[in-house]
């Protein structure tokens, strides 16, 4: 796809086509459904397999939950709610995924939708498939980078990434020790 897209390269139906003003939806007196959170989950874990090209089912960020509900918590109860836009990727995604089928749906979501952002990141979101880009797949990007969502995990063939914890060093809940001890190796070792 070419840098500027026009409206014909936009991915999605009638509902994610759909424009609505650039500013964050109103979310006054609005909570997140049990069917919306699974459904925000099931993005988050999507980013998390789309950045990893060895193993696709090996790293759906499943690891991050209690970091990821973290956020979601302070992003739903403290003005400004993203309630209203969370709802909107939700239906946008249900929408891609009945379109293109789940896998394909994520793979146009995050690397080809046709939108302005992704040349433009100034771009304001003019449709219900911008906003969630924008305010929700961004954010989750983010989150995933910030709580070491892209490292490996400690499987052998990758094993450069094992120390790194996030910038944050990860949710109050983690288990993980930030830091495994140096061994040092016998060529190491002062004799």
């Amino acid at each position: 796809m070419s840098g500027a897209a026009d409206s014909n390269d936009h991915i999605g139906g009638e509902f994610c086509r759909a424009a609505i003003a650039p500013g964050l939806l109103s979310s006054a007196g609005q909570h997140l459904t049990p069917y919306e959170r699974n459904g925000l989950w099931r993005i988050f874990q999507a980013i998390g397999r789309a950045w990893d090209d060895l193993h696709p089912s090996a790293t759906d960020s499943s690891n991050l939950k209690s970091t990821w509900l973290d956020f979601i918590e302070a992003k739903t109860n403290f003005e400004p709610s993203y309630i209203a836009e969370y709802s909107n990727a939700v239906l946008c995604v249900d929408e891609l995924i009945e379109i293109y089928g789940e896998s394909n749906a994520f793979s146009l979501l995050f690397f080809r939708s046709g939108l302005p952002q992704q040349s433009n990141p100034a771009a304001p979101p003019m449709t219900r498939l911008a906003h969630a880009k924008k305010f929700v797949i961004d954010e989750f990007i983010r989150v995933n980078v910030v709580a070491s969502g892209f490292k490996s995990f400690g499987r052998e063939e990758h094993q450069n990434g094992v120390n790194y914890n996030g910038y944050l060093g990860g949710s109050r809940y983690n288990l993980k020790a930030r830091v495994r001890d140096y061994k040092p190796s016998e060529a190491e070792t002062p004799k």
